[in-house]
């Protein structure tokens, strides 16, 4: 049961020995506005520091931003800020404010609820993330993005309104507190396979998955289910059953040119859905142990339209995933 107070920072367990780190990722996916990408807090109560970021594509140009900063809040806060980046709740579970003002932009953008959150504990046979000394909890949820956004260069500088869609979710955990391997020799699809993660806005609805895109691929927590996620509707936030996942990759192997996925709804009804336009990309996204300079983890976030086969339905949203070993693994 995810609480009010969950929407706050957790205290790390007592055999805590590694990093711990509750992480709030919130997207952004305005096609008018022409922004796409994913704003980031990763807070650490048991290392007493957070990272910030903004990984954004702006007008097509990537232009992404990160900070690192001492953190002195723990459990419920006002306000996590390091000066530049602010993330507050304002109503928990219902309305999240993230700002930021940067040099070559800068927003002030408020995240309310189209649907309830959905705790990825009542996934079907529980969250697929979850395992001994790995998840604490986690919780997704559809919402609606509303606010200013300004662009300080480029082509198109000046302000422009943001409203979409968007999706959040908040994690609180001991990923990335593993140490990493001397060295890590590259793959080749399908070994280089990791996870798929779709968000699809539709007018009335919301999916989401966790899965992984090779079906050999065995998960990184033994006997851990293969597939999480959920339905919104006007119903609420429910599980559903299934979700398998098409990727086709660029002839570099790692970036998806695009995606279908086929899904088992919490009635037993499947459907599938396809990703049409690409609007951007990003990747990394500040996935880091406590080592600044290794990426532990390539996790790229692609920005689509969607369609639903069977119904002709379009929307629009976040297709994420993971391609193994990151590369470059060193990036200082």
């Amino acid at each position: 049961m995810i609480r009010a107070e969950d929407e706050y920072l957790h205290r790390a367990p007592d055999v805590a020995q590694g990093l711990w780190s509750d992480n709030f990722w919130l997207s952004i996916c305005d096609r008018e506005a022409d922004v796409f990408g994913v704003n980031h807090v990763h807070a650490s109560t048991n290392r007493g520091y957070a990272r910030f970021g903004t990984m954004l594509v702006i007008d097509g140009v990537p232009q992404p931003w990160a900070n690192k900063a001492p953190l002195a809040e723990r459990g419920r806060f006002a306000r996590l800020t390091e000066g530049h980046m602010t993330y507050t709740v304002v109503r928990p579970l219902e309305e999240i404010r993230v700002e930021f003002d940067g040099p070559k932009y800068g927003f002030d953008l408020r995240y309310s609820g189209r649907f309830p959150v959905f705790d990825y504990a009542d996934s079907i046979g529980g969250n697929p993330l979850s395992g001994a000394m790995y998840y604490g909890g986690h919780y997704e949820q559809g919402l609606h993005c509303r606010g200013e956004f300004e662009v300080r260069g480029g082509p198109r500088p000046g302000r422009r309104a943001i409203d979409s869609f968007a999706h959040r979710d908040h994690s609180w955990t001991f990923r990335f507190s593993s140490e990493t391997a001397w060295d890590i020799p590259p793959l080749a699809p399908p070994a280089s396979l990791g996870h798929f993660w779709p968000s699809i806005q539709l007018a009335d609805s919301h999916l989401n998955a966790f899965g992984w895109m090779n079906p050999d691929f065995a998960p990184p927590i033994p006997g851990a289910p293969r597939v999480g996620g959920f339905l919104s509707d006007a119903r609420g936030s429910r599980p559903i059953r299934d979700c398998t996942c098409e990727v086709r990759l660029e002839a570099d192997g790692r970036s998806a040119m695009s995606f279908r996925y086929a899904f088992t709804l919490p009635d037993g009804e499947r459907i599938h859905v396809r990703t049409g336009r690409k609007y951007a990309q990003t990747v990394n996204g500040l996935m880091r142990g406590e080592n600044d300079a290794e990426c532990t983890m390539d996790c790229h976030e692609g920005f689509f339209d969607f369609e639903v086969e069977e119904t002709g339905e379009r929307g629009y949203g976040c297709a994420e995933y993971s391609i193994m070993p990151p590369s470059p693994r060193w990036r200082y």
